[in-house]
């Protein structure tokens, strides 16, 4: 991870020093065993391209439509689903919730569509939005780099292969239905596997400060969801060829968020930029004719929406993991939750009263939080992609500051010596063999022959057993 001078360099200097900065992880500390927390089902986009598939405009309660009403009670229901929960019985309200969110939808499901069918869709919706905060405490606080990252991204390939379908057999919202079904199913089973010793670690945490890198995490975060939501409530956002068009775009998007992690190894920087750009030139494309080969242009970029949600989560889990604790991701939960809402709000008034404007507002809106995170550049460098703690990104995890002295104690204890920390300490970093030799300055063979020492003082065979052993 590169490190940045921010006293003498200038914004432009530091943004193409964050372009080139690099993350590292290796699939090979991918843990099946925590598979339960990499699915975050509930956590998949729900309404996204769906208003006319799911809900049609006959539907409403005082003037709001639907899908203004579902999001709304899905925010309200992460918060106040979440606010009875803690590390202790936090396994037992997961379960709860999943199997109370079943039942109401699949009796939903089997309605015909009225408005006793839309308070039917708001409790499931309620719970699905608690689901939804249990799952993300989760995501956040037991998995490492690598399974967030590959987490975030099944998910949004789910999504996109939902859309896909949809788009090629469109039939009465009846595929957006099963989309919806497998999305439930998904949420029950994952939720119901949660196991109460995994949530151990965090009870552990010492007390945490709102600080200035949850902050600016936050901020793309909540930037990434306002600036989404209005592409749902634009005409024709849940066409047959938008669809297929955001499906198979999306499909290819999550390759690419993949290969720039896992293989070119470019940092998330990236992946956030890219984000806004592309929802930019989505927005500033639906001023073009109806019909027009720009106008379909902008439906498959929108396809890039899927590397925004994978960075904002793979983002927010990496952060809170090296900084938060229970009482500050609940205090997030609270800030985000009402913006959240008026994300929904906004486009959902504007639709409804003056729809002709929503590609302009959509447009204005986008590249406002766009250019604001491009002017916080330094702050994001200092505190994030260049700070003193960065390595963290380019390790099979975040450390905890208040971790690492705990950290060397506990390797200390397994009578290791001071080199076999080291090497052990770059292991568990993510660094391979050859680069642990040209850090230490040693050669390969070296490092091997610690590794296999440090392996028999544990009594392990490989890196994944060593990592699930002192981590």
């Amino acid at each position: 991870m590169v490190k940045t001078n921010h006293s003498k360099k200038g914004v432009l200097n530091i943004i193409l020093t964050l372009m080139n900065s690099k993350d590292n992880m290796s699939i090979q500390n991918v843990r099946l065993s925590h598979l339960q927390y990499m699915l975050i089902f509930p956590l998949a986009p729900v309404f996204a391209n769906m208003q006319g598939a799911l809900f049609s405009d006959a539907v409403n309660f005082f003037g709001l439509d639907a899908m203004t009403l579902m999001g709304s009670a899905y925010c309200v229901g992460a918060g106040a689903l979440f606010a009875i929960t803690n590390t202790k019985n936090m396994v037992v309200i997961s379960r709860i919730l999943a199997v109370t969110t079943a039942v109401a939808f699949f009796i939903w499901i089997m309605m015909t569509e009225s408005l006793l069918s839309l308070f039917i869709a708001i409790v499931f919706i309620f719970g699905l939005g608690g689901c939804a905060a249990c799952a993300s405490f989760a995501y956040t606080f037991i998995l490492n780099n690598p399974e967030r990252l590959l987490g975030a991204a099944a998910i949004s390939l789910f999504f996109s292969l939902n859309q896909l379908d949809s788009g090629l057999f469109f039939i009465s919202g009846f595929f957006s239905k099963t989309y919806l079904t497998a999305l439930v199913i998904g949420t029950c089973v994952c939720l119901c596997l949660y196991k109460t010793n995994d949530f151990s670690v965090v009870e552990n945490k010492p007390k945490a400060e709102f600080n200035a890198a949850i902050k600016l995490t936050l901020y793309f975060f909540v930037a990434h969801y306002f600036v989404e939501i209005f592409y749902t409530y634009l005409p024709g956002a849940s066409s047959s060829e938008a669809m297929i068009a955001n499906g198979a775009v999306g499909i290819l998007v999550v390759c690419l968020a993949i290969g720039l992690q896992l293989v070119s190894k470019y940092s998330i920087w990236n992946m956030c930029n890219l984000f806004f750009i592309a929802m930019i030139c989505t927005y500033g494309l639906y001023f073009m004719p109806e019909g027009s080969l720009l106008r379909s242009l902008a439906l498959r970029i929108h396809g890039f929406e899927q590397i925004g949600y994978i960075a904002a989560y793979y983002l927010l889990g990496c952060v809170f993991k090296k900084y938060g604790d229970f009482r500050i991701f609940k205090l997030s939960l609270v800030t985000i939750l009402p913006i959240s809402m008026v994300s929904y709000m906004i486009p959902g008034a504007i639709s409804l009263y003056a729809p002709a404007n929503l590609p302009l507002v959509a447009t204005l809106v986008s590249l406002i939080v766009f250019i604001v995170f491009i002017l916080l550049s330094p702050a994001y460098s200092k505190h994030l992609f260049a700070a003193g703690w960065a390595d963290d990104f380019y390790g099979v995890d975040m450390i905890e500051d208040a971790q690492d002295v705990q950290f060397l104690d506990k390797l200390k204890a397994f009578n290791f010596t001071s080199r076999e920390v080291e090497v052990a300490s770059l292991l568990l970093s993510g660094k391979n063999t050859k680069q642990i030799a040209l850090m230490l300055d040693i050669s390969t063979h070296t490092v091997n022959f610690h590794i296999k020492n440090i392996y028999k003082k544990l009594d392990i065979n490989s890196r994944a057993e060593l990592f699930a052993r002192l981590t």
